[in-house]
């Protein structure tokens, strides 16, 4: 007779263990910023349209605001201008940057005229006393003073600043 065997037990593999999952992150790619060489032209455009409006507005009340020769026709204009340069100072920066030359050259050249034109003599607009540069453009309308000049060089050298200046800014891409 045979010796007994011992009955076979059927081969298995063990039960796997319980491992943890490990989720395979991938990364994001990363944000490439590249440099960008910006101009000042929206923010002066901003800035000084807010200051337009401000004096256009107070002007209809006081006419001689800070010595400036304030007539309706020129808060008009103090307004209109206001308008226009806030409008471009939310455009895109070509706009404000060719507004802010245009509009510079404009007010600066209005200023000049202003000293080279002006003679002495008293406002009709405002209650104003003489003035030694009274450029009167529109006589009984639109009259400048030596303190309307002086603005309009003020107004005339911040836009130029504002287009030619430049700084550094980073764009995404």
């Amino acid at each position: 007779m045979e010796p007994e065997r011992e009955p076979q037990r059927p081969e298995t593999t063990p039960p796997p263990r319980a491992t943890p999952e490990y989720k395979t992150y991938q990364s994001k790619p990363t944000a490439t910023f590249i440099p960008v060489q910006r101009n000042y032209s929206r923010e002066v455009c901003v800035i000084a349209g807010v200051l337009f409006l401000v004096i256009g507005l107070v002007g209809f009340v006081v006419d001689d605001l800070l010595g400036a020769h304030l007539s309706y026709t020129h808060t008009a204009i103090f307004v209109a201008s206001g308008a226009l340069s806030t409008w471009f100072g939310f455009d895109s920066e070509k706009n404000a940057r060719r507004f802010s030359y245009v509009f510079g050259t404009l007010y600066g050249l209005v200023g000049i005229a202003g000293f080279v034109l002006g003679k002495p003599g008293v406002a009709t607009v405002a209650n104003m006393a003489e003035d030694r540069f009274m450029w009167k453009a529109i006589p009984r309308v639109l009259e400048f003073g030596t303190a309307d000049h002086i603005v309009h060089l003020l107004f005339a050298i911040g836009f130029l600043l504002g287009a030619a200046l430049t700084f550094k800014s980073f764009k995404k891409i």
